[in-house]
C-alpha cells in the first residue's frame, strides 16, 4: 500500500474528527458525483440549455435563447438571495465579502447595507450545496440581467423567476430532457475512474459491508453504475455484487430523519412491489429511511461511514440526524490544492506583509499616544505659566505630528500591498469567487461546514485506496487559537 508520505496532495484523506475504520461495519455511498464522476462542463451546459427552453416554451422571451452557458462563472459553496437576484460568497462568520448581481458586482457600500450592517439568517437563501445548483444558478444570473437590460419584458419578479427554474429543471429531468441525452452518450458526461473497483473490493475484502443510497431512480442507476463498473473486475461482472444493499429514489436528505418504507423494485418494469419487511443482497430498494436501514441491517449510528458529496443532503443530516460518521468527497480539491501549492510563497509574503503591518501600526499608535500626551502636559504647562515649557512640548509634536504622518501613508501603503496580493491570489485560484475553502484569509461559510460535519474528507472516494480500510484517522488540529 502506498506510504501516505509519499502520495500527492490531492490524494490524500483529511481529518476533521478522529476514525477509527476498524470500529467501521459498513459503507455507504452516494453515486452522482461521489461514485460517478461527471465532465461537470459538459452536464451543466446541458442541463443549462434543456432547462433554458423550458422557459420558452413556457412563454418566456424567444430572446432568451441567446443566453450562454458560463462554466467558469460559479462555484459551490456560495448563497443566492433569490429576492434580490444576488449570489453571495459569505464567511464562517456571516460576513459577505464578494456579492454579484447577475454578473455585476456589488461594491463595499452595496454589500454592507444589504448585508453587513444587520445580521441575515442564511437559511432564507438558497445554498449551492451540490454540482447540480451550478448550471440552475448560472441560468439564474442570466435571466437577471437579462431583465435588468429589458425591463417590462419579464412580468415577474426575481423570486418567482426562481419558482419557475426549479419547476422546469424538476420537469427537465423527468421527462428525459438530461438524463436520457446523458446516457446516450454516456463516455461524453461520465469520466471512469480506473481505481474505483480496486477500492471497492479492498473494503469487502476487510470484511466491510457496503450499499449503495442514491436519490436517482433505478434505469438511471444500473445504466450509470454498469457504465462505470460493469467491465472494471472479471471477479465482479454485475456491479450490484459490490453492493451488499442498493437503494435508489432514497430522496435525501428526507431518508435520514422521515418513515417512509423501503419497496422492491422488480427491475424488468421498473415497477415497486409492496413494502418490504427485510432487505437482500442482490435486490433493489426504492426509498425507506435510515432508522429502519439501521434496524434491517443491525448496523447502528457510528457503525456507518456514509461517502457523498452534497454537504447538507449527505453529510449534515446523516451526521446530525442519525450518527453516522462521514466522508464528504471535495472534488474541486483535487485541481484547487495544485495551485494553493504553487502559491504558496504568494501567501507567505502576504503573511510577512500583515507582520510588517502589525508593527508599522504599533508604533503608530505609540507616536499618537505620545502627540496626545505632549499636547495635554502643554495644556497644564500653559495654564501653569510655563510658557518654555509648553513651546517646547508643542515643537516636539510638531516632529511627532510629522513621523506619524509617513507611518499613517506607509500603513496605507501596506494596507493596499495586502489587499492587493490577496485578491491576485485569489483570482488565480478562480478569477471570480477564489478558493472553495477560503473567503480572503477567513474562512468561508462552506469551510465551516465542512470542519463541522464531515469528520473526513477528500477530493475522490477512490482515495480510499491508499489507506487500509482498519486506518486511525487522527486528527491533530482541534485547537484554539490560543493553544498555537
Amino acid at each position: 500500500m502506498t506510504k501516505r508520505n509519499k502520495l500527492e496532495k490531492w490524494q490524500k484523506i483529511f481529518v476533521n474528527r478522529s476514525l477509527n475504520m476498524g470500529n467501521i461495519r459498513a459503507i455507504g455511498f452516494d453515486m452522482d458525483h461521489t461514485l460517478a464522476m461527471y465532465n461537470r462542463e459538459a452536464f451543466e451546459a446541458l442541463a443549462f440549455r434543456a432547462t433554458l427552453q423550458k422557459f420558452i416554451d413556457a412563454g418566456y422571451p424567444s430572446e432568451l435563447e441567446r443566453l450562454q452557458f458560463k462554466p467558469e462563472f460559479l462555484i459551490r459553496g456560495l448563497l443566492v438571495d433569490m429576492d434580490r437576484g444576488n449570489i453571495l460568497k459569505v464567511d464562517g462568520h456571516k460576513y459577505v465579502k464578494t456579492a454579484f448581481h447577475g454578473h455585476t458586482r456589488l461594491d463595499k457600500e452595496t454589500r454592507h447595507k444589504l448585508y453587513n450592517s444587520e445580521s441575515f439568517k442564511a437559511y432564507e437563501f438558497l445554498s449551492m450545496d451540490s454540482f447540480f445548483a451550478l448550471s440552475e444558478v448560472q441560468l439564474f444570473a442570466e435571466i437577471v440581467d437579462y431583465m435588468n437590460s429589458n425591463p417590462g419584458k419579464i412580468q415577474k419578479s426575481f423570486r418567482e423567476v426562481y419558482a419557475d427554474l426549479r419547476k422546469f429543471i424538476d420537469k427537465s429531468h423527468a421527462d428525459g430532457s438530461i438524463k436520457d441525452e446523458v446516457l446516450r452518450n454516456p463516455e461524453k458526461f461520465f469520466i471512469r475512474d480506473k481505481h474505483l473497483a480496486t477500492m471497492l473490493i479492498r473494503a469487502m475484502d476487510a470484511g466491510k459491508h457496503l450499499f449503495l443510497l442514491t436519490n436517482s431512480n433505478w434505469p438511471y442507476t444500473d445504466a450509470v453504475m454498469t457504465f462505470l463498473l460493469g467491465e472494471a473486475s472479471s471477479d465482479f461482472p454485475d456491479w450490484r455484487q459490490y453492493f451488499r444493499y442498493v437503494i435508489v429514489g432514497s430522496g435525501k436528505p428526507g431518508f435520514f430523519t422521515g418513515s417512509q418504507p423501503f419497496y422492491e423494485v422488480v427491475t424488468q418494469s421498473n415497477l415497486l412491489t409492496a413494502a418490504a419487511a427485510s432487505l437482500e443482497q442482490g435486490k433493489i430498494y426504492q426509498g425507506g429511511n435510515a432508522q429502519l436501514l439501521q434496524h434491517l441491517t443491525g448496523f447502528r449510528g457510528d457503525e456507518i461511514l456514509y461517502v457523498g458529496d452534497h454537504i447538507y443532503g449527505d453529510i449534515i443530516r446523516s451526521k446530525g440526524s442519525v450518527n453516522w460518521r462521514t466522508l464528504l468527497v471535495v472534488e474541486e480539491l483535487e485541481k484547487e490544492l495544485l495551485k494553493l501549492e504553487e502559491l504558496r510563497p504568494a501567501l507567505q509574503s502576504v503573511y510577512t506583509r500583515i507582520g510588517d503591518r502589525e508593527v508599522c501600526d504599533e508604533e503608530l499608535q505609540i507616536l499618537r499616544s505620545k502627540i496626545a500626551s505632549n499636547a495635554r502636559q502643554a495644556k497644564i504647562a500653559t495654564d501653569r505659566g510655563d510658557a518654555r515649557k509648553a513651546q517646547h512640548l508643542l515643537a516636539e509634536n510638531e516632529k511627532l505630528l510629522e513621523k506619524a504622518h509617513e507611518k499613517q501613508t506607509l500603513l496605507v501603503e501596506i494596507d493596499e500591498q495586502i489587499k492587493q496580493a490577496i485578491a491576485e491570489r485569489e483570482a488565480n485560484v478562480h478569477p471570480v469567487w477564489g478558493s472553495l475553502m477560503k473567503v480572503g484569509l477567513e474562512r468561508s461559510r462552506f469551510a465551516n461546514q465542512v470542519e463541522s460535519y464531515a469528520c473526513i474528507y477528500t477530493s475522490r472516494v477512490s482515495n480510499l485506496r491508499f489507506y487500509s480500510p482498519f486506518k486511525r484517522f487522527t486528527s491533530y488540529h482541534d485547537i484554539l487559537p490560543h493553544e498555537v
